[in-house]
């Protein structure tokens, strides 16, 4: 088995874990795609010299790139601990990127609720104050006193 089907593997197991789900399934990039909140998160193998997983969401889309929207980007990404948040292609990104030697569940779960928080956390906000839209509409919660 190559190194990459081995990896590839290993994410898929580690993704059955994390969601308790049986099989996971691949979108036509070969990336395993799943909602945080308001964003459209993304789980990637990276074929590079050294293995390597990329966690990435988009948490605005549509967005015209400015000075200000990037000013809002940089301070956004001086609070984060682990990820990146960037422009680009019209869409405001969040990822991580981590190696796949080693890789355990609890390493990629902090990946992807790193990323999938922040994304969700600053999509509506970026949306509102530089246009464009979130991927998904903000869930409702129904109040348990409404019947």
């Amino acid at each position: 088995m190559s190194e990459m089907l081995w990896v590839r593997s290993h994410v898929e197991r580690l993704l059955q874990d994390e969601w308790e789900v049986c099989r996971v399934e691949t979108d036509p990039d070969g990336d395993y795609g799943f909602r945080n909140g308001t964003a459209a998160c993304w789980v990637r193998v990276l074929d590079a010299d050294q293995p390597m997983v990329r966690v990435f969401a988009h948490a605005a889309c549509g967005v015209r790139r400015t000075a200000k929207l990037l000013t809002e980007l940089n301070d956004i990404q001086n609070r984060a601990l682990t990820a990146s948040v960037m422009w680009t292609g019209g869409c405001v990104v969040v990822a991580q990127t981590i190696s796949a030697v080693g890789l355990s569940g609890p390493v990629l779960g902090q990946a992807m609720a790193a990323v999938g928080g922040i994304a969700d956390e600053v999509g509506m906000l970026i949306a509102g104050m530089f246009g464009g839209s979130t991927p998904f509409e903000p869930e409702v919660c129904e109040s348990e006193d409404a019947e």
